[in-house]
């Protein structure tokens, strides 16, 4: 299930480049910064992605993959360390 997108995505017309996140608001009402691989309501702790789909309980990530939960969680890591500019 996807959330009810609230701002959208700004870019900047010259290089393409993102220059303001797109903003959703979770089932529970709060807002959440779609901005990274996942996304985490603060409110209830649903994550969602970047496009704000509702992504599955943690438990059942990499079951399709074959990942592991270290593996799927040390891509989140550098993903979010990448969006900080580390």
């Amino acid at each position: 299930m996807a959330i009810q997108i609230v701002k959208e995505r700004e870019y900047d017309e010259e290089t393409g480049r993102c220059i303001s996140l797109a903003i959703g608001c979770c089932r529970c009402g709060a807002k959440v910064v779609l901005s990274g691989f996942t996304c985490v309501c603060d409110r209830c702790g649903r994550e969602y992605n970047w496009a704000g789909s509702e992504l599955a309980p943690r438990s059942q990530w990499g079951e399709e993959t074959g990942e592991t939960a270290d593996e799927i969680l040390l891509g989140v890591a550098q993903d979010e360390a990448r969006r900080r500019g580390f």
